[in-house]
């Protein structure tokens, strides 16, 4: 006739799944609590391996390595990179000379303007003087054309010089 559950646990699990508690018989009620088992046990076992891993001065040699690694690459490849297509620059007045773009630092005196260091050092074949006053807001991360005298910025200027 109808073959019996063990426990009253199990009944409810079974009526709640609308499967027919009559059907499941001992032996495929033990195997399912053994594989629930064994899966505990597995994970139980996953986690210590990995605590004792992790633990392990083998583990933070190896992580010490690799992290070594991610800076070294983080460093150097974009430093090659830029070494291997570096382009200077160039700036044509059509008279023949190349002009080169170099950057250097002034310090701001009393009377100076973006404007008045503008005329001094851009290059009338390159761009205007509102273009030039744009790159040197640009590279001093400045949103006005207010300057004060004792600042330092750094401008762009030509040379026919190539260094």
């Amino acid at each position: 006739m109808g073959k019996k559950v063990i426990g009253n646990m199990a009944k409810r699990n079974m009526t709640k799944r609308n499967v027919s508690v009559k059907n499941i018989s001992r032996k495929s009620m033990s195997e399912r609590s053994m594989l629930f088992l064994m899966k505990k046990r597995m994970k139980r076992g996953i986690r210590r391996f990995i605590s004792r891993m992790i633990s392990s001065r083998r583990y933070r040699i190896l992580v010490f390595r690799y992290s070594l690694a991610v800076i070294i690459s983080a460093i150097f490849i974009p430093m090659m990179l830029s070494l291997v297509f570096a382009q200077s620059a160039e700036a044509n007045d059509g008279s023949g000379e190349v002009f080169y773009k170099y950057y250097h630092r002034i310090e701001v005196v009393e009377g100076d303007s973006l404007w008045s260091i503008a005329q001094q050092n851009y290059l009338a074949q390159e761009q205007t003087i509102r273009e030039y006053i744009e790159e040197v807001k640009q590279i001093n991360h400045r949103y006005d054309e207010t300057v004060y005298a004792g600042e330092e910025l750094m401008i762009p200027y030509y040379s026919t010089v190539f260094r």
